[in-house]
């Protein structure tokens, strides 16, 4: 019996460390997961890039040929409906071409001219077409075979242009940046502190 009582005294000890280091494994791999998940989350919602729209109230044939110059897409917009313009010409104060379907998958929200716009950089859905887009409004859209146009320069109300918005961007990755690299610190602290109580209670 004596025998049996002091084998359960020397045990006893062990035991309790063994569960409480699982116990206390099995609650920092859980915080851990946690923070992982948040990791992700904040990765996937500070991580973004935006585009902002620049504005011309008038059209000349020096600004609308300077973006053709420029490489830019036209897009042109009459009557609630839009098109792509090829064949793309200036001269005589009219813009000439040929108006295509636009085909290109909508923007993650309605654009607005005055703050920041979303676009999606992912694999599956790459939106970087929108930096090179210039949108033409127009008040009247003259039409001719084979979808030929010759828009004359006051007829377009408006002239919105899509760039890059280097600020919104660069703040947004800044942002994403820090809350991931508080993260890991947080992470990283709590596996020294978990090891360090289970070599301390080990040692006892």
């Amino acid at each position: 019996m004596k025998i049996l009582t002091d084998t359960f005294k020397f045990a006893w000890p062990v035991f309790q460390g063994w569960a409480g280091s699982i116990f206390q494994k099995k609650r920092v791999l859980k915080f851990v997961t946690i923070v992982l998940a948040f990791l992700i989350f904040n990765l996937t919602i500070c991580c973004k890039s935006y585009f902002k729209v620049t504005t011309l109230p008038m059209a000349s044939s020096e600004s609308v040929g300077g973006l053709k110059d420029a490489g830019k897409t036209f897009i042109i917009h009459y009557d609630q409906q839009k098109w792509v313009l090829s064949n793309t010409q200036i001269q005589n104060n009219l813009v000439t071409g040929k108006l295509d379907e636009y085909k290109m998958p909508p923007t993650f929200k309605p654009v607005r001219s005055n703050r920041p716009n979303r676009y999606l950089t992912r694999p599956s859905l790459n939106q970087r077409f929108l930096l090179n887009e210039v949108h033409l409004y127009l008040s009247a859209l003259p039409l001719h075979e084979n979808n030929q146009v010759s828009i004359p320069l006051s007829s377009i109300v408006k002239i919105e242009i899509y760039d890059k918005d280097k600020g919104a961007t660069t703040g947004s990755y800044i942002l994403g940046s820090v809350g991931i690299a508080a993260g890991v610190l947080l992470v990283l602290s709590v596996v020294a502190v978990s090891i360090l109580i289970s070599g301390l209670a080990g040692s006892v």
